[in-house]
């Protein structure tokens, strides 16, 4: 019974391989944003204050992440009709590094967001201040990428995008050594 729930557990280069197989990609973050959000700068794919019922129930016990089905909230499509956007798990998208780190950029939070013991840190408290939930599609959070062995989740996922072959090309980034830019 897992084939209605999202693909987690899987590498960065797993979810390429995977996306290439049917001769697609890993989404921009740009591209992401666009698809969930629109052009009228919304803050939920359903407008702009949070509705609790649009999304899977956020699960604070246990810690075995149960998934919700994939298109069960189609209350929460955005203008696009692009569905499970937000609260169901974490969204692979760009990646990004610098002469010390490598790691890649996620979007749509996930339902899992567990209430902390009194033993870390202090009081049980609803949350985690490293990776706090981002349901806002102007919120992200970033995942470190060591190994790919460790580089997996049960709470991450990702969609494969296709670029349209009459599309305009999106923006590309141009890197220098001083400078570092949008076009």
């Amino acid at each position: 019974g897992d084939e209605d729930r999202p693909v987690t557990w899987v590498s960065l280069r797993d979810a390429r391989e995977y996306c290439r197989y049917f001769g697609k990609r890993l989404p921009h973050a740009y591209e992401w944003q666009l698809a969930a959000q629109g052009t009228d700068g919304r803050q939920y794919p359903w407008g702009n204050d949070m509705e609790w019922d649009r999304i899977p129930p956020v699960q604070r016990n246990g810690t075995e992440v149960v998934l919700p089905k994939v298109l069960q909230h189609r209350t929460s499509d955005s203008i696009f009709n692009v569905s499970d956007t937000v609260g169901v798990v974490w969204q692979l998208t760009d990646v990004f590094h610098d002469p010390h780190t490598r790691g890649v950029v996620v979007k749509g939070s996930s339902n899992f967001n567990p209430i902390l013991s009194g033993d870390f840190p202090a009081l049980p408290q609803v949350g985690n201040w490293y990776f706090p939930p981002a349901r806002k599609l102007t919120q992200h959070n970033r995942i470190l990428l060591m190994d790919e062995s460790i580089d997996r989740a049960g709470t991450v996922g990702f969609r494969c995008v296709a670029s349209h072959p009459e599309g305009a090309p999106g923006p590309r980034h141009v890197h220098d050594a001083a400078v570092s830019y949008l076009i």
